[in-house]
């Protein structure tokens, strides 16, 4: 009884306080200008929520750089590259809310990426941060930009999708867009090494672990870790492979 009187009495005040507080504003401001003030939070607060659930638009020019690509490569096909966008997002949002690299870690889609999604996880698990992504489904796609250079061609992607969201750390974000669907833009990068004589030289732009001890491979050919011993599988660099990911909406 001590106990819930000491909280009953605590309420109270607290209660007494905000009435009081209360009351000094509606003297200085009036009744209705406090009325427009809640009204004022009110709004904000859907205007926040309409935001977070607003389908974002794509941030490219496909038409544009779609016929230079092909002049390049003549077998580029746009959809492939786009399927590889979501297929690799959802790997990499599956291993950060199983906070686990034991399905990516002998994936080549990935081979770029290992490295990265390894560290992250290793935070969370550090932190003891849990993150989910329900029901993730993909909009639309855009080219944004392409390079070719040193060797290796880059293109960005900007890509729209929505998802249930949920990050443990963030009470507040918890609240405030709970059972509300996220709607988001992500861009990512993909590389094409098409000389490799020009690329290593380059190749601190991104690196390629081992998937056993996570040291950097010094050779993007077949052969053994330096430093674990460990087997690499010859990778096949003629192809696209995603180097980067990043959301545009926090």
């Amino acid at each position: 009884m001590g106990f819930l009187g000491a909280c009953l009495g605590i309420l109270a005040c607290l209660g007494i306080i905000i009435l009081v507080i209360y009351i000094k504003l509606a003297k200085m401001f009036g009744h209705e200008s406090i009325k427009e003030i809640a009204s004022a939070i009110k709004n904000f607060r859907s205007i926040e929520q309409q935001e977070y659930t607003r389908e974002k638009s794509i941030n490219g020019m496909t038409k544009l750089l779609e016929p230079v690509i092909i002049r390049d490569f003549g077998d580029f096909n746009k959809d492939f590259l786009f399927s590889k966008v979501e297929k690799n997002l959802v790997k990499i949002f599956n291993a950060i809310e199983e906070k686990s690299v034991d399905d990516i870690r002998n994936d080549n889609e990935l081979i770029y990426m290992y490295s990265a999604i390894r560290d992250k996880i290793t935070d969370l698990k550090n932190d003891n941060i849990n993150i989910k992504y329900d029901e993730v489904i993909f909009h639309r796609h855009a080219i944004k930009s392409y390079l070719k250079s040193s060797g290796k061609a880059t293109i960005t992607i900007s890509s729209t999708l929505e998802y249930y969201y949920s990050n443990d750390s963030n009470r507040r974000l918890e609240k405030k867009f709970k059972d509300l669907k996220k709607q988001t833009r992500y861009t990512t990068e993909f590389v094409y090494v098409y000389d490799e004589t020009q690329f290593k030289y380059n190749q601190k732009a991104f690196t390629i672990s081992c998937p056993n001890c996570g040291a950097p491979l010094q050779q993007l050919g077949a052969g053994n870790c330096q430093y674990c011993g460990t087997y690499i599988e010859p990778i096949n660099l003629k192809n696209w492979y995603m180097i980067s990911y990043k959301e545009d909406y926090k």
